[in-house]
């Protein structure tokens, strides 16, 4: 047996064993301790730390989760890091992410509208049922949505910001032959029932007093950037910020109405709708939505903090613009798509 100690990003920490046969996340679960995991399988970065002491053994992961050169510098994924020695590790969440009883992240919702909102996006819309309505979320976060009748399930984040009256707002991409896909066009309908997981994740806004926030979203990335800028207006942080709203077609583009909306709410907030193959009648920002971001970074010399969720590539293309312009990694914050199979 080794010990190991996970230090929050607030100083707190919890230390508990873990035999060298057993990956992190296990002996956690064994000793009553849930720290922040999803997948278990080494592909979605949601248990991802950083060892500042010992030695350990890493088993297969996926290199969008644990890159090598990350895994070089000693970030290691939980699920899959065993101890070879003591361990200490830090985690960038908080110790109130930390749970010590399974209690409170399962339940059951039914779906109270089912839309389509763009050519490839269906709007679902939930309500979760019994007497406790709260709805616990860290705007960022994400819940894992499970099939009814299978225990096939899949994660997405909500563009709603936490309540008390038992509402989430997801909105989901349809692909070629997903199983939730397939799901959302073939089985499910309204008064339904389904059983949600979370939240999780540790993707989310970050205090760092009066800079600006920058948002960067390819296609429903848009779901935890929208719910962050919402928990910024209920809250009213004063921080100036945009949104960068990135869509390869017009046909593709959603919720436009909503962020327009949103924008004549927030005096401190700007929207660009990027359209990438836009035709001569788009009346909105025409390219890429890393080719924009990079004409207003070059344009205007803001230093903002980053915040960016879509598929690895949007997200590789906006660290290279980071770096042409001089922001450092440490003011980026991330969550990327991996494929569902990761």
């Amino acid at each position: 047996m080794h010990n190991v100690k996970i230090i929050t990003e607030d100083g707190e920490s919890v230390a508990f064993d873990c035999g060298d046969d057993e990956d992190i996340i296990s002996a956690g679960l064994r000793q009553d301790i849930y720290l922040m995991a999803s997948c278990r399988e080494g592909g979605c970065a949601t248990c991802k730390g950083f060892c500042t002491e010992g030695d350990y053994e890493i088993g297969k992961v996926s290199v969008q989760a644990l890159p090598p050169d990350e895994a070089e510098e000693g970030f290691v994924l939980l699920c899959r890091c065993f101890p070879t020695t003591n361990l200490e590790i830090e985690v960038p969440y908080t110790y109130d992410r930390i749970s010590f009883s399974p209690e409170g992240l399962e339940f059951d919702a039914e779906i109270v509208e089912l839309a389509q909102v763009s050519s490839n996006v269906v709007k679902l819309r939930l309500q979760k049922l019994g007497d406790d309505q709260q709805i616990r979320l860290d705007s960022g976060q994400y819940y894992n949505l499970v099939i009814p009748g299978t225990e096939i399930s899949r994660s997405y984040s909500p563009a709603n910001t936490a309540n008390n009256r038992g509402e989430l707002e997801f909105l989901i991409r349809i692909v070629d032959n997903g199983k939730f896909s397939s799901y959302l066009q073939q089985d499910a309908y309204v008064g339904q029932t389904i059983h949600v997981v979370g939240p999780l994740g540790v993707f989310g806004l970050k205090e760092n007093g009066f800079t600006p926030r920058y948002f960067v979203a390819g296609g429903t990335g848009l779901a935890p950037i929208l719910s962050m800028v919402r928990r910024m207006h209920e809250w009213e942080e004063p921080q100036p910020c945009v949104i960068y709203f990135g869509v390869n077609t017009e046909q593709e583009v959603f919720y436009g109405d909503q962020l327009q909306q949103l924008e004549q709410a927030m005096p401190t907030l700007s929207v660009r709708i990027c359209v990438w193959k836009a035709s001569d009648g788009w009346h909105g920002e025409k390219g890429s939505v890393v080719d924009i971001l990079r004409r207003d970074l070059q344009g205007t010399g803001v230093k903002p903090d980053l915040y960016l969720c879509g598929p690895p590539g949007m997200v590789d293309a906006t660290y290279a613009v980071c770096a042409e312009v001089g922001i450092p990694r440490d003011k980026i914050y991330l969550e990327k798509f991996l494929p569902s199979a990761a």
